[in-house]
């Protein structure tokens, strides 16, 4: 794979990345609900919703709980 080609891909992946993100964030807007709320519900730091929301780790509670409230998954 050339560096062109490589980073191409990733381009394409990120813009996806900043789509999916976007797109949880207004739904969770739209409902009225905040990370905030989501950490203090699932009992976790507000930076490990953050991390599952933008894709950095993979939670769980939080996948199975953005599911269940606004029907996204991540």
């Amino acid at each position: 794979m050339t560096m062109k080609s490589y980073l191409q891909k990733n381009s394409n992946a990120n813009k996806r990345n900043i789509k999916r993100k976007a797109k949880i964030l207004y739904l969770l807007s739209i409902k009225g609900i905040t990370q905030k709320d989501i950490s203090k519900k699932l009992n976790i730091s507000k930076q490990a919703v953050n991390q599952a929301i933008y894709g950095k780790s993979k939670i769980t509670k939080v996948e199975d709980y953005l599911r269940e409230k606004i029907g996204v998954c991540l």
